[in-house]
């Protein structure tokens, strides 16, 4: 059964101080049980489609694009395509992590439907079910704080930069940031608990507009899909390059590029220490990697040779279930490597 945005408030006055409003309730576990990274498929209406993509942001114009090169067919093994891990995002295991805040809160909705539907009833719920619910609302909240705070602060670059294209993915996508999906649902557990023992509820959190947000929010469930199945993997292989001569001087521009790709990676492990300088010279690196690929993937297409199926079948995923254009990811990118330089000054 879908939670529709219209219902009764969950939340009662007890006093003449206490918030609420008709559309609030509810809100908070529809949005964790579609926000988790890789799991959306919420599309805001206003999105325009093209193919199989969606339009992205005005703020292109101001990046470099990849349509001022040359257009790849496939994502670049940079950003969330990265096949070189970091040791910090190896053992963060981050996309897993979200994933099973949001599988947790999907689990869950069953009773929370039951509550929402006892409510516009009229019915007063269980006042220990109702604990409950509320607990579970919070305890979800506080988890994805959790990680939401590892990954924002963390010192590594590559967590740093998987937050902050978290973040934009979704807005393109004309859905909640992880961060507001954070403080409405604790805000919900909280607010559930407090009435359920007589509590004055306390507001929303600040900058957070629960009705807008219950306006957004579609009006079925959103069905939860697991992170990308395909391993992130470079897109050839050494035995790519044995065919002919020229074959093999792009196999050993493509092998320096990948190790000086891994070096970056591995550098970036203390980014956060980095004085302002250092950040703006290491997002040049990165700038210049990240071009460096365009280039090298341009170039195998000119020559015939067409990347691995497992590092197809990543891009194809993840362009599916972002609804990304091969141009769009690469300017995501950017912008998120331009977001970063102006936070280092």
């Amino acid at each position: 059964s879908s939670v529709r945005a219209s219902f009764p408030a969950m939340v009662r006055r007890r006093s003449s101080s206490s918030w609420r409003h008709p559309s609030s309730v509810g809100v908070a576990l529809r949005l964790v049980a579609f926000s988790a990274a890789a799991s959306l498929s919420f599309v805001a209406p206003n999105l325009q489609r093209r193919g199989p993509y969606c339009a992205t942001s005005a703020v292109e114009a101001e990046v470099v694009t990849a349509a001022t090169i040359e257009e790849v067919d496939y994502v670049l093994p940079v950003g969330p395509a990265c096949p070189f891990r970091s040791d910090t995002m190896v053992r963060g295991n981050f996309d897993q992590e979200i994933a099973q805040v949001n599988y947790a809160a999907a689990s869950k909705s069953g009773e929370f439907d039951a509550l929402v539907r006892q409510i516009a009833a009229g019915i007063q719920p269980d006042r220990r079910q109702q604990r409950k619910v509320g607990f579970d609302l919070k305890q979800q909240g506080d988890r994805l704080k959790q990680l939401l705070d590892a990954m924002e602060d963390s010192q590594d670059f590559q967590v740093i930069e998987a937050y902050h294209i978290m973040e934009m993915k979704v807005q393109k996508m004309g859905a909640p940031t992880f961060r507001t999906v954070e403080k409405m649902t604790s805000w919900q557990g909280e607010g559930i608990m407090a009435e359920a023992d007589g509590m004055m509820v306390p507001p929303p959190p600040p900058g957070v507009d629960p009705v807008a947000l219950a306006k957004a929010a579609p009006s079925g469930q959103t069905p939860y899909q697991s992170p990308s199945s395909a391993p992130r993997v470079l897109p050839f292989e050494d035995a790519n390059f044995d065919a002919s001569p020229e074959l093999q001087r792009f196999g050993a521009e493509y092998l320096k590029l990948s190790k000086e790709h891994s070096d970056l990676v591995n550098f970036g492990a203390k980014y956060k220490d980095f004085d302002e300088a250092g950040r703006e010279f290491y997002l040049d690196k990165m700038r210049e990697i990240t071009k460096q690929w365009h280039e090298v993937l341009g170039k195998a297409r000119r020559l015939g040779l067409k990347p691995g199926d497992a590092y197809v079948a990543f891009s194809e995923e993840y362009l599916s279930n972002s609804r990304l254009s091969p141009s769009d990811f690469r300017d995501m990118v950017d912008e998120v490597h331009e977001q970063l330089r102006q936070k280092a000054r």
